[in-house]
């Protein structure tokens, strides 16, 4: 099974689903060391997202360029334009395209990553959510299997989760709070471990017949 418009849709009509709670989880994680509002906006964006007919689309450029159009009028924020950033790299990739197959997302993701460090001017390593898209971009490089893709999405940002809690912060606001950072997750990085756990599921043995699968 192939990467088609049906898929985003799905992923998004499953994160919106979990927006509920994960947006005070994320309010909470950034709080500590910023706005304390990302999970406000990522909820908003993401419903903004969700409500774009992607299926209707006649291929998953224009899909994800939908979705990137309807995300730049909903938010101005830094972390939401890095979202949108995202979806337009992904239209551009897809451009003409109605079907995917699983081994390109890994280098899509390399893509996003690359789009989101030279947006945001990050740096690998200075924990921040590119560490996040690195590490998953890495682990799915041409993975063609889509139950083992999604394994491997769950696995990885947790693992990546792990790696960096212990690290400071070296970028954005959360920099100012570099000593206190440490042990805390990066509210970014966080972000997106908890997209990925609501599109997959967080258990493995709930990964097949998931929206990746």
């Amino acid at each position: 099974m192939a990467i088609t418009q049906e898929t985003p849709a799905t992923a998004l009509e499953r994160a919106d689903s979990r927006m509920d709670t994960l947006a005070d989880v994320l309010n909470a994680a950034d709080a500590q060391l910023g706005d304390g509002d990302t999970g406000t906006m990522l909820a908003r964006l993401i419903a903004t997202f969700a409500a774009v007919d992607v299926r209707a689309t006649p291929d998953l450029g224009s899909a994800f360029m939908a979705l990137a159009k309807a995300g730049a009028a909903s938010t101005g924020s830094s972390s939401g334009t890095l979202v949108i950033t995202a979806m337009m790299t992904a239209g551009k990739a897809s451009a003409g395209q109605s079907t995917l197959s699983w081994g390109r997302l890994g280098p899509l993701l390399a893509a996003i990553r690359d789009a989101a460090m030279a947006r945001g001017k990050a740096e690998l390593g200075a924990k921040t959510i590119v560490d996040g898209l690195d590490a998953l971009a890495k682990a799915l490089a041409a993975e063609e299997d889509p139950a083992i893709v999604a394994h491997v999405a769950g696995r990885t940002m947790r693992a990546v989760l792990e790696d960096f809690r212990p690290r400071p912060c070296t970028m954005g606001r959360a920099r100012i709070f570099a000593d206190k950072s440490r042990g805390l997750d990066d509210p970014g990085m966080l972000a997106l471990a908890e997209l990925v756990w609501a599109v997959i599921g967080p258990d493995d043995a709930r990964h097949a017949g998931t929206a990746l699968a």
